[in-house]
């Protein structure tokens, strides 16, 4: 998916497909079958591609990522 994609989506997405959509995301995180240790080994590896990787992991579970590995 490309950024034109994304920016139609995020300027016209409702309430109840954002809610569908953190739904499937959240179903298929826990429906995969890889070990906790591979997950989170790609998260950070992805999170060095982004300059604002705090971004990312705030908007998926609330915490920065330094707040994440002050908790670990």
């Amino acid at each position: 998916m490309n950024k034109e994609q994304l920016n139609a989506i995020i300027d016209n997405a409702s309430e109840e497909y954002l809610d569908r959509f953190y739904w499937i995301l959240l179903s298929e995180i826990n429906s995969d079958d890889e070990p906790y240790h591979k997950k989170a080994y790609q998260l950070l590896l992805a999170s060095l591609n982004n300059p604002h990787p705090d971004d990312f992991f705030i908007a998926l579970c609330g915490w920065s990522l330094d707040s994440l590995m002050e908790k670990v």
